[in-house]
């Protein structure tokens, strides 16, 4: 998951903040391949050192499912996730500073460019809401049972924070379509409003110039 996240995340830099040349998805296929056979690998490793029970890899927790020992923990879960976190972080901030850079600039009083603000912020707190419940896995690895628990409720409740987050998205893109969709009905009514204008001075003018012609 955090490989592929990170892959993810390096294709929005290469989209976002390099720009030129944009980027292909097979590129991203290619990134998220590389991922799945990196995170295969490091999971094959575990499993078959867990073969073994001398090394003491895995054990049942009472009450739990099976995890890994304290003694092994840190490298097939503290240090991979820190590692992954890291770079999610690095890529995040420098994704981030892009797209908020982007919508300052966007100046136009028109309404879209406001939703289009609307939709970074709630894209920028989504994920950020979403990786800081991560933070706190590393420390869960050494702490207490009472401290794990209220860190384990504090990354439930910020994962459970997606659907909000989604359910917001989805109010500010239908704003948009809306508002779209009223400029357009606008611009059909004045262009119709304008056709019906032209049309009936057409008729006076040409009216003006039989006149013309009679008493000529």
């Amino acid at each position: 998951m955090f490989c592929i996240k990170t892959s993810v995340a390096y294709f929005n830099y290469l989209r976002f903040v390099c720009l030129f040349p944009q980027p292909s998805y097979r590129r991203l296929l290619v990134i998220i391949l590389i991922s799945f056979f990196i995170s295969i690998t490091w999971v094959s490793v575990a499993a078959g050192l867990n073969s073994n029970a001398s090394y003491n890899i895995t054990q049942l927790y009472p009450y739990k499912l099976c995890w890994f020992t304290r003694d092994v923990i840190y490298y097939f879960l503290t240090i991979p996730v820190g590692v992954f976190l890291f770079l999610n972080i690095l890529t995040f901030i420098l994704v981030a500073h892009r797209i908020i850079n982007h919508a300052r600039r966007a100046t136009s009083p028109h309404q879209s460019y406001e939703r289009m603000k609307q939709c970074v912020t709630i894209l920028l707190l989504s994920s950020a809401t979403q990786g800081i419940g991560w933070l706190f896995g590393p420390f869960l690895t050494f702490i207490s049972s009472e401290a794990g628990n209220i860190l384990g409720w504090v990354f439930v409740i910020f994962n459970g924070l997606e659907g909000l987050w989604v359910i917001l998205l989805y109010i500010v893109i239908r704003s948009l379509r809306m508002d779209k969709q009223k400029h357009r009905v606008a611009a059909e009514h004045l262009t119709k409003s304008t056709e019906q204008i032209s049309h009936k001075y057409g008729k006076y003018f040409e009216g003006d110039n039989e006149n013309e012609d009679i008493v000529t």
